[in-house]
């Protein structure tokens, strides 16, 4: 069996990847794969070359997601950046930290973070609700 996320051969029982130590996860049902393809043939064809690009030079699953999901960082432009999930001070997979000049921002608006919760994080009010 290959690891997801490196693509290294593990043992068929393995719980995560020697190389990697990435835990090993079950592969994707055929529903999901399905819904992956149908929302990939969504794209416009530009985004899609672009989403193609990056996963082709990524090394592994967890950097693909990464380049994705966290993207450069906003202050310094640096591709060297990670999610906080694993942070023990910040613990919040929403929030970006750059490796080269240790900025702290939220993915979603790039809103430079102070902790908490940053304001784009509450949930809309319904129309007439206060």
């Amino acid at each position: 069996m290959q690891c997801a996320n490196c693509g290294k051969e593990i043992p068929d029982n393995a719980l995560m990847c020697r190389f990697c130590e990435a835990p090993v996860e079950p592969e994707p049902t055929e529903e999901e794969a399905r819904e992956a393809l149908e929302a990939l043939q969504r794209l416009d064809p530009q985004a899609l070359q672009e989403f193609l690009e990056v996963m082709r030079t990524s090394k592994t699953a967890d950097e693909f997601a990464n380049r994705i999901l966290v993207g450069d960082c906003p202050k310094c432009g640096s591709e060297r950046t990670d999610n906080c999930e694993n942070d023990p001070d910040v613990d919040n997979i929403l929030v970006g930290r750059c490796a080269d000049c240790g900025h702290l921002w939220c993915t979603l608006c790039d809103r430079p973070y102070a902790g908490g919760e940053c304001e784009c994080w509450e949930e809309p009010k319904e129309q007439g609700a206060r």
